[in-house]
């Protein structure tokens, strides 16, 4: 059944019986917040935080965000940018000595134009799963095992983990700090992002309060439990203190307050900013939808957006900006649902704001 929305209070009224019902129905389980010029129009908290203790999921509770995490190191790597401590050209090696792949640049690892193989099929093959491994880990296997790369550097797009995993290690040869620390000083701290923080769970043995466990189903077994559990998920396990493409936790309070910063020269200059929302030319001359840490689309309805989407086991998270509208979206699950639905949800939540007839997912 396809419905329509106007005014604000009526897409308030429509977004609460969308996730309502979804939730009713156990097809989510996770936090929502819907900013209309940052202010939230809607916010909501649906399902299970902890499975083991029946602990309820609340609107502050902190999840894993996955390849959200990605804005993050591209911000990082665009302060230091404007510290002049980096060049967008700069080849890798210039930082990362005995790199064992030629002319790929900071430019090419943000964009994902590298061509550089895959860390975790890497991993996948060669890692003692016994031990967790880290990002200069990452570095090492490429300099020890040499993997072909996928093609020569701007020569197309592939989304690449590896990149952001090597970005995070340059963010730490450059500042001198670790890339957790760097995170904190430099961009949570200043916009008073309190409850976010690069957490490696497994890696460091911490447990944080009122954390949101990622849950994935069990088929087998009939039953949603921690991935952690089965053997076919034993990477989020070794890959676990990895950091750069994923693990920046945070809270939907705090993503409100990074949606805001974006719209300000707090972090970097309006210029920067600009460039990491710009499609990058590939060496065909034809535009890629990548900035730096997001993805651009122009619609017609909705105009300019920017947005990035996570999955790890356990978690499916995405936040998109409509930036000619001043409105985002913030869609934060830990519990595991096919990416068919995900999508659903989220053009649903689209269609609302836009006052476009929607369907609620069935």
């Amino acid at each position: 059944m396809e419905r329509q929305s106007n005014s604000l209070e009526q897409q308030f009224i429509q977004l609460e019986e969308l996730f309502t019902t979804l939730a009713d129905k156990k097809k989510f389980n996770g936090n929502i917040m819907v900013l209309d010029k940052g202010v939230p129009l809607y916010k909501g908290a649906f399902g299970y935080a902890q499975l083991a203790s029946s602990t309820m999921l609340n609107t502050d509770s902190v999840f894993e965000l996955a390849s959200v995490s990605k804005a993050f190191t591209a911000m990082g790597i665009m302060i230091l940018q404007e510290q002049g401590k980096i060049s967008y050209e700069d080849t890798i090696e210039t930082f990362l000595p005995d790199f064992p792949y030629a002319d790929i640049s900071v430019h090419h690892l943000l964009t994902h134009t590298s061509g550089l193989p895959d860390y975790m099929a890497l991993f996948e093959q060669h890692w003692d799963r016994s031990k967790i491994a880290a990002n200069q880990d990452v570095l090492e296997q490429l300099k020890l095992h040499k993997p072909d790369i996928h093609f020569r550097p701007n020569e197309k797009y592939e989304y690449s983990n590896t990149g952001y995993v090597l970005l995070a290690l340059i963010i730490e040869q450059v500042s001198g700090t670790s890339f957790a620390d760097f995170m904190e000083q430099r961009i949570f701290y200043p916009l008073e992002m309190e409850k976010t923080r690069v957490y490696n769970r497994r890696y460091t043995q911490k447990s944080i309060d009122n954390y949101a466990y990622g849950y994935v189903s069990a088929h087998h077994l009939g039953k949603y439990c921690l991935p952690d559990e089965l053997a076919d998920h034993d990477f989020v396990i070794y890959l676990d203190g990895i950091q750069g493409d994923g693990v920046v936790n945070s809270t939907l309070e705090d993503l409100r307050k990074w949606d805001r910063a974006l719209y300000t020269e707090k972090l970097v200059s309006k210029d920067t900013l600009e460039k990491a929302f710009s499609p990058v030319l590939l060496a065909d001359h034809q535009p890629s939808d990548y900035g730096y840490g997001w993805r651009i689309r122009n619609d017609s309805g909705v105009g300019k957006v920017v947005c990035h989407g996570g999955g790890w086991p356990g978690y499916q998270t995405w936040l998109g900006r409509y930036l000619d509208h001043d409105k985002t979206f913030i869609y934060l699950s830990n519990m595991e649902q096919d990416g068919e639905r995900t999508q659903a949800i989220i053009e649903a939540v689209e269609n609302i704001l836009f006052d476009r007839p929607y369907r609620i997912p069935e």
